[in-house]
């Protein structure tokens, strides 16, 4: 080689496109079920509490008869007629002509083990509506918990909470994949978000898949961000605090006692009264009693919340009465906000009826780009098979 000449090296060229097909490929192929299930049970318990309540109208709705009876008699009557439990969650009336919800787990409770009923009260005369199980069926009394349950964790229990996990966080990284894929020439962008209703059947069922996924894009990330944040929240809610701080839930801070306890020296309705003395009885959302730590929680209104649910947090000692904290959950830094926007996001509720609708559409418009994925998968494959070698 002449002196002061530098060979030139020549390196393989390197073509990511064809892997990032790959990966798309496959992770439709292997996630479209799951996304499926999630997408269509998803719309449907966008409005579970109406279609639970059309259902089940003689437990979920009454007549209106004046004022209310006191809260402590409706958790009085629910008591009286199950004595063997206690009431854990009281959801109070959302509406004139609904009913009260509680919670009643077995004595003594142990957390995840099951065999709660929900007990329904007429908040007027107190007088206990009915109850059910928790138990799966398709039955009017039990088929929007089924459905409910099929979307939190195919009624396979904490394996499949973390796969479903798994299967976000692997959505979340084919929403970059299938963006850059959905863009071959940047020249003709716009064609992207075209369907050609005329360009015969593979050509429509390709512009339905793109388009559908590139238009609904930014909803299905939040989706597969937030479905990260339900399945995996520990180690979310970890990251999250690693990049912003996040001050945690009080419940969560409050240690467990040696004995739970399941009759409280503080009732429902006395812990109402201390949490009546810093706020207004009408904007409790929910109670709940937690026994292994011998605490009320009480979920407030306020002009703060960003859904339809009242996310001022107030915990109360079911034993002294006195008020242990008092929090909006957006308090705090940017990651307390994050993770405060999570559901509301999720489940639309943060812009009201216009966003439950955008959810409702968006899971069957899921729906729709995982059979047209499938349908493209199915037919390039059996084009490779009867390709001449």
């Amino acid at each position: 080689m002449p002196a002061g000449r530098i060979r030139k090296i020549s390196w393989p060229e390197v073509r990511p496109r064809p892997w990032l097909i790959l990966w798309h490929r496959w992770f439709g192929v292997l996630g479209a079920l799951w996304l499926a299930v999630l997408g269509l049970t998803g719309s449907a318990i966008v409005y579970y509490d109406e279609l639970d309540a059309l259902l089940n109208t003689d437990l979920r709705r009454v007549q209106v008869q004046g004022e209310h009876v006191s809260a402590q008699s409706w958790v009085q009557a629910a008591q009286d007629a199950y004595p063997e439990r206690f009431v854990r969650f009281v959801d109070l009336p959302q509406t004139d002509r609904s009913s009260v919800l509680m919670t009643l787990p077995l004595r003594p409770y142990a957390a995840g083990e099951g065999g709660d009923i929900d007990v329904f009260v007429n908040p007027y005369t107190g007088q206990v509506l009915g109850s059910r199980t928790h138990e799966d069926g398709l039955g009017r009394r039990h088929l929007m918990n089924f459905v409910y349950g099929l979307h939190m964790d195919l009624h396979l229990g904490g394996a499949m909470v973390w796969f479903l996990g798994l299967v976000s966080l692997l959505w979340v990284i084919d929403h970059v994949v299938a963006a850059i894929l959905s863009f071959p020439s940047l020249k003709k962008w716009t064609a992207s978000f075209r369907v050609r209703f005329r360009g015969g059947g593979y050509k429509r069922t390709f512009d339905l898949h793109r388009a559908g996924g590139l238009w609904l894009m930014p909803i299905t990330l939040i989706l597969a961000v937030s479905g990260l944040y339900f399945n995996w929240y520990d180690g979310f809610v970890r990251t999250v605090d690693a990049i912003s701080p996040t001050t945690p839930r009080a419940i969560f801070t409050v240690p467990a006692l040696e004995t739970p306890i399941h009759d409280p020296q503080v009732s429902f309705g006395q812990a109402m009264d201390v949490v009546n003395s810093v706020g207004d009885q009408s904007r409790i959302d929910l109670m709940a009693y937690n026994p292994a730590k011998g605490v009320y929680e009480l979920r407030l209104y306020d002009p703060r919340d960003i859904d339809t649910y009242g996310r001022r947090l107030m915990v109360v000692d079911g034993r002294g009465g006195h008020l242990i904290s008092d929090r909006h959950v957006t308090e705090g830094g940017a990651g307390d906000v994050f993770l405060a926007w999570q559901y509301p996001l999720h489940s639309g509720k943060a812009f009201g009826a216009f966003g439950r609708a955008v959810i409702f559409v968006s899971g069957l418009v899921l729906t729709c780009i995982c059979v047209t994925g499938l349908l493209i998968w199915w037919r390039k494959r059996k084009a490779r098979v009867r390709a001449p070698i």
